[in-house]
């Protein structure tokens, strides 16, 4: 950290202190000084023996008519794509069937890419030889010889409670490991307990745990920040989903009540922003536009974005856009990036990879940044419809686990 960076977050810890800042259940100021601040930073981390670049591309929504992996590939070489056996373009994936037509989509295509694929628990899939078996037919559908990350999707929510079935699914990376058919492996939407279990396991197996992948954003950050931190400290690199909070941290939500109401949130001519410049950072929503979501899952954004004071957070966002030349979606990106957290966002054109690759880069929000948008309370986000950060739907009804 240079001497102005440094001068800034003392600077900023002071005011805090003296200001009587109410965190609200929000991050608090410990969490500072391990940001990456100012230019020049990283544009790529390491995740066991991989090198990827500080944003993933997710491809949890990705349809039949997706772009091409060689597409992206084509733009910036050495991306790292996330996916999982589950996903599925099929419709049917809600039933538990159609799984691995998204895997299919990088057969034969890979080429300098680099992909994390999971291994998804379900009731029939008791030994460790299942996941060995899983790992295999993801590396068919893939077309590759070996994977470069593969991981447990989530806990064991199956088995009764003390006869989970977690440490025979390690036991199947493990041999993955040792079989050559993995290069590296990790978990999945596991807390610190368990996260803490899975890396004494691996490791008294040689096997080395390479990362964790969590619900991880401005809206949702007060238990996943203490899993990412137990994962610094083992040395388990944290992946985070839901960055932009399902598109609520984009701004489209938001956009039409702050721009009526620019004054009330320092956002006017006065204020010595420029109506222009502000419209710019965050996308206009199209009336009724749903934007692949189910029905159940607009009610929940819908909800959200008007019962939770999101909008009073997309306010302090914009000036922090402006300020770096962004949007407010490249705000919330960068801020998973400049907590140490590898922020996976889902893309279905190339205009949000590229929007996506200037999110990460080698720019970070300073500490004054992170105070102003850390110091905003707004309602915890959780997820909506059936996609939850601590549950999911799969197919037999929603299970769910505890992320502590």
């Amino acid at each position: 950290m240079n001497k102005l960076n440094y001068s800034a977050l003392l600077l900023a810890i002071y005011i805090a202190s003296t200001s009587g800042l109410s965190t609200g259940g929000l991050i608090t100021l410990p969490r500072l000084p391990s940001l990456a601040t100012g230019g020049g930073a990283p544009t790529r981390v390491k995740v066991g023996t991989l090198s990827i670049p500080n944003v993933a591309v997710g491809t949890i929504n990705w349809g039949a008519d997706s772009p091409q992996v060689e597409n992206y590939e084509r733009i910036s070489r050495g991306q790292f794509f996330d996916t999982a056996e589950r996903y599925s373009t099929s419709p049917l994936v809600g039933l538990g069937m159609g799984w691995g037509t998204t895997e299919m989509q990088f057969d034969d295509k890979i080429g300098s890419a680099i992909v994390g694929t999971k291994f998804t628990p379900t009731p029939w899939r008791k030994k460790s030889s299942d996941v060995v078996e899983a790992a295999l037919r993801s590396c068919e559908r893939l077309g590759v010889d070996q994977i470069d990350l593969y991981s447990i999707h989530m806990p064991d929510i199956f088995s009764k409670p003390g006869s989970e079935l977690d440490s025979v699914y390690w036991d199947g990376l493990v041999e993955c490991v040792n079989r050559g058919i993995v290069k590296n492996v990790g978990v999945s939407n596991y807390g610190s307990t368990l996260l803490t279990a899975a890396h004494k396991h691996l490791a008294k197996r040689g096997v080395k745990l390479a990362s964790n992948q969590i619900h991880y954003s401005l809206l949702y950050n007060d238990k996943s920040e203490q899993v990412r931190l137990t994962g610094e400290k083992l040395g388990v690199k944290t992946f985070g989903y839901f960055g932009l909070g399902m598109g609520l941290l984009t701004g489209g939500y938001s956009k039409y009540y702050i721009m009526k109401h620019l004054k009330d949130y320092g956002l006017s001519a006065s204020d010595g922003y420029n109506l222009g410049e502000v419209d710019a950072t965050m996308p206009t929503r199209k009336k009724n536009a749903n934007n692949g979501r189910s029905v159940f899952e607009m009610n929940d954004l819908t909800k959200y974005a008007a019962t939770s004071n999101v909008d009073a957070l997309i306010a302090e966002m914009v000036k922090v856009a402006i300020k770096h030349k962004k949007t407010v979606a490249q705000v919330a990106v960068n801020y998973c990036v400049s907590k140490g957290v590898v922020p996976i966002v889902g893309v279905s054109t190339i205009n949000q990879f590229k929007s996506n690759l200037d999110a990460g880069g080698s720019w970070r929000l300073d500490s004054e940044d992170i105070l102003r948008l850390e110091s905003v309370e707004v309602a915890n986000f959780e997820g909506a419809g059936f996609k939850r950060a601590e549950g999911k739907f799969v197919g037999y009804g929603e299970k769910s686990w505890v992320l502590d």
